[in-house]
């Protein structure tokens, strides 16, 4: 017989990581019994009877499956901190979010939250920057940033890009970032595209007397090609990098880290492709995990999806992902499966809603969000009927009317900027 983990008597320690699981057994699999199997399978047993650890060592590594809820199919796993290669994302990821999802037993499987240790958490810089931090490099600490991507997102030529880029700067716009597609393409290359829209974000800047802040994609096929795109950037004058954090991986995001605080670049993480696993609501694993290991790894800036734009993701668990970027404590939320986590002193990072915005959504993002969150916007300001400056300044615009508490049909009057914006969008 295979050890049984379940122990509905045990109490987590303060030194193991705990998990929270959604399960669905196989037809004619017993909830306990695939709980069990998963608790094994992800950290001292195999699939059939073993020998090769005595029984002290085993007793001290099982884990302890502590909380079954099958009328929910919730299931909660404290795991001892020495299973873990600690400061290492892959190898705790390879363990608890690993070969489980590929046993027969399991018809649906979802790592829901993963609880840190403080002892864990010690082995990780956090985010160099992070919120407070970027406030500080941009001297905006009363507002939401305002941000924007060059659109189209690809099949610009690296002069194109950055005369949108300069519009954007000009007419209000924070930052400017790549789009999760563009990278070194013959049509615009890396090093072109980044010298070029350096060079208008200074000229923007000049000219409006506010700091402007270009992103520029980092992703590459290999980490010593991302390694010298960052050094080109630091080289440029660049206050930031950005990366896409799935397609790139968590090896790579771990090294990234460091160098980007050798080199005093600010790291802004695209969260594309985190739905081919996070989206199922009963199978992979969800945003809010995605999310806590970004701020465990560092970076400064990520994508959390927006509430009220074209992406999946509902109200309570974008505001579940956010207050895990920003808040120090983290207090558990049952309905949301969210996990108590004290932060331990790593910096908050900076939540960006990004997807399908138009300024006319500014204010309910506002009553969303507050200021400490990135408002950023594609279409949203280069579909706009005046151009994209005039995307941008109604952006800004929408802003303003949202912070002094003034509707914005009755801000957009004299303002023609965001009265367009309003005619088009509603």
């Amino acid at each position: 017989m295979r050890r049984d983990y379940i122990d509905p008597d045990y109490r987590p320690k303060t030194t193991d990581l705990v998990c929270e699981f959604h399960i669905e057994p196989a037809q004619g699999i017993g909830f306990e019994e695939v709980s069990t199997h998963m608790a094994g399978e992800s950290s001292i047993d195999s699939w059939t009877e073993i020998s090769t650890l005595s029984p002290e060592l085993a007793e001290k590594l099982k884990p302890h499956v502590y909380y079954l809820d099958e009328a929910s199919k919730t299931v909660r796993v404290a795991y001892s901190e020495e299973l873990f290669e600690l400061g290492s994302v892959p190898q705790v990821l390879s363990a608890v979010a690993g070969n489980i999802f590929s046993m027969k037993i399991v018809e649906n499987l979802r790592l829901q939250d993963i609880a840190f240790p403080a002892s864990m958490l010690r082995e990780f810089k956090g985010p160099n920057f992070g919120l407070e931090g970027i406030r500080k490099l941009s001297g905006i600490s009363d507002r939401p940033l305002v941000g924007t991507i060059v659109k189209p997102k690809v099949g610009l030529s690296s002069e194109q890009h950055a005369e949108v880029a300069y519009k954007a700067f000009s007419g209000g716009c924070d930052l400017v970032k790549d789009d999760e597609n563009l990278t070194d393409q013959k049509f615009n290359s890396f090093e072109k595209r980044a010298e070029l829209s350096l060079k208008r974000a200074a000229k923007a800047e000049a000219e409006t007397g506010e700091k402007k802040f270009y992103l520029c994609n980092i992703t590459a096929p290999t980490c010593e090609e991302m390694l010298r795109r960052l050094g080109i950037l630091k080289e440029l004058g660049a206050s930031y990098a950005m990366i896409d954090l799935v397609p790139t991986g968590w090896t790579a995001l771990q090294t990234l880290r460091t160098a980007a605080e050798d080199a005093g670049l600010a790291l802004h993480a695209h969260r594309c492709m985190h739905s081919a696993f996070t989206r199922n609501p009963n199978h992979g694993l969800s945003m809010l995990v995605v999310a806590k290991l970004c701020r465990l790894i560092g970076l400064d800036q990520l994508h959390i999806g927006t509430v009220v734009g074209k992406m999946h993701g509902e109200k309570a668990e974008v505001l579940a992902i956010r207050s895990e970027c920003v808040l120090e404590n983290v207090p558990a939320i049952e309905e949301q499966h969210v996990l108590e986590q004290a932060w331990g002193g790593l910096k908050p990072l900076f939540p960006v809603a990004s997807g399908g915005l138009a300024p006319t959504m500014i204010p309910e993002l506002y009553r969303i969000f507050g200021k400490d969150v990135i408002m950023q916007f594609g279409g949203g300001i280069h579909a706009h009927p005046q151009g994209t400056k005039a995307g941008a300044c109604a952006c800004r615009q929408a802003l303003e009317a949202s912070l002094e508490g003034i509707e914005l049909k009755e801000y957009a009057k004299g303002r023609k900027e965001l009265g367009a914006a309003l005619k088009k969008w509603g």
